[in-house]
Order: C-alpha cells, then sequence, then structure tokens
C-alpha cells in the first residue's frame, strides 16, 4: 500500500471518528479554518501542491488538491445534513406549539351559544 493511500485513509477514518464522535459547532468552525488554511497556500503556491503531492506519493498535485476536496465535500456534506435535521427538528417543534395554541376549527364545529 502506498503512503499516500495510508494517509487519505487515516483521513477518512478521522472524519468519520469525528462525525460520529468529536462533532460540534465550535470544532466544526475550527475545522472549515484549517481548511481554508490549507488551501489559500496552495492556490497562491500551486507548485506547491506538487511537492507535497510527491511527498506523500501521489503523482500529481492535481490529484491530491482533488483528494482533499473529496475529504472537504464529505466533511461538509455531513454537517450540512446535520443542520438540516436541526432546523427540521425546530421547525417541527414550532408547528406543533402554533397548532396547539391556536387550534383551528371548521366553521360551525366549534363551541356555539344557542
Amino acid at each position: 500500500m502506498l503512503r499516500s493511500q495510508v494517509l487519505l485513509i487515516v483521513l477518512l477514518a478521522g472524519l468519520a471518528l469525528y462525525l460520529f464522535r468529536l462533532r460540534t459547532t465550535p470544532r466544526d468552525r475550527l475545522l472549515y479554518i484549517v481548511m481554508v488554511g490549507v488551501a489559500v497556500p496552495l492556490v497562491l503556491f500551486p507548485d506547491a501542491s506538487n511537492v507535497v503531492a510527491h511527498a506523500v506519493g501521489i503523482g500529481r498535485g492535481a490529484d491530491l488538491v482533488f483528494y482533499l476536496f473529496i475529504i472537504f465535500s464529505l466533511f461538509h456534506f455531513a454537517t450540512s445534513a446535520s443542520r438540516i435535521r436541526q432546523l427540521e427538528r425546530q421547525l417541527t417543534s414550532l408547528v406543533q406549539d402554533r397548532a396547539l395554541a391556536a387550534p383551528d376549527v371548521p366553521p360551525g364545529q366549534g363551541s356555539s351559544s344557542a
């Protein structure tokens, strides 16, 4: 197994561990900052991606950037899905509270003073 494959498997396992056990909003934000901190130098110095890629056993810097993008995408999809679930729970709670506070009674079905 190549050094790059071991590194990518370790990154994916670390991502899985983080998502299932260690995830908090401040840590999510910190990870986004770290990812941007890795991306900015690669944008400013494109040849550095080739150097890093060769150091870990990947043929081209473009491949390294692609692999990192896949890991970032998985992280982003997981955090977005988590946020959507949280918003759905909040919306459900708000709708339930609203329904209990002011139930809609069809005309002619409510209490009448006859």
